[in-house]
């Protein structure tokens, strides 16, 4: 009785610790993806901070509605010379990110 006890406990905090390590896995992935679009059209830190925030949600709920909301969310917080930058390499940097996501899940 008391080695299930001891064997439930371990299998809760492996499942506790696993659940961890995967939302800072996403948190990466959107911070690392959030400083590439920072390098390419020039964003503030807290133009980044939002991107990432962005991101993190996205990545937390991937569906294509989302994706579609992110897009947007990015879009209304570049000014005019940012937006004409992003326009230029928003395909290959939202592909990156739903590599990133693919390669998270």
């Amino acid at each position: 009785m008391r080695s299930s006890k001891t064997i439930i406990i371990l299998l809760m905090a492996f499942f506790i610790a696993s659940l961890s390590s995967y939302a800072q896995t996403k948190t990466r992935a959107a911070e690392e993806m959030s400083v590439k679009l920072q390098q390419k059209v020039l964003l503030s830190k807290d133009q980044t901070e939002k991107v990432k925030d962005i991101l993190a949600n996205y990545f937390s709920n991937m569906d294509k509605a989302t994706l579609e909301m992110s897009k947007k969310s990015v879009e209304s917080i570049l000014d005019k010379k940012q937006k004409a930058k992003y326009d230029i390499i928003k395909n290959d940097w939202w592909s990156s990110v739903q590599k990133a996501a693919d390669k998270e899940e």
